[in-house]
C-alpha cells in the first residue's frame, strides 16, 4: 500500500486519536458501499487493530491498516484534510480504486 498523507490530514488525525485516547489502535481505511456511477468507490476511515493479513504504512506516529483488497485499492492514494467553506472533512483519492474494486463505470444512478 503506497499512500500519502498531507501534514494537515496527519495533525487532524493525531488529534482525533488523542481525544480518543486511542494511542494503541491505528486508522483502518476501507472500501465502502455509496456512489454511483461515475463517483466510483468511496472510502472511509476508523480506529481499529491489525489483523494478520492486514497491510501496513506508518507516517511518523500514525498507522495506517487496509485489508488485502483495499490496499491494493489505495496504490499510489493520498489523504487530505479539506475546510472550506463548501465541505470540512477528510478526503481521500485514490486514481486505481474504479480499476481493482470496480465502479465507475457509467455515469447514472438508479
Amino acid at each position: 500500500m503506497n499512500l500519502t498523507v498531507t501534514e494537515l490530514a496527519q495533525a487532524k488525525l493525531s488529534d482525533l486519536i488523542k481525544d480518543h485516547d486511542a494511542s494503541d489502535q491505528a486508522i483502518r481505511v476501507f472500501a465502502q458501499g455509496g456512489g454511483c456511477g461515475c463517483s466510483g468507490p468511496q472510502f472511509g476511515m476508523g480506529l481499529d487493530n491489525p489483523q494478520e493479513t492486514d497491510s501496513i504504512v506508518e507516517f511518523g506516529s500514525l498507522k495506517f491498516i487496509a485489508d488485502t483488497a483495499t490496499a491494493e485499492a489505495l496504490e499510489d492514494a493520498s489523504i487530505d484534510y479539506i475546510d472550506d467553506v463548501m465541505q470540512q472533512g477528510f478526503s481521500i483519492e485514490a486514481p486505481k480504486a474504479a480499476e481493482i474494486l470496480g465502479g465507475g463505470g457509467s455515469c447514472g444512478c438508479g
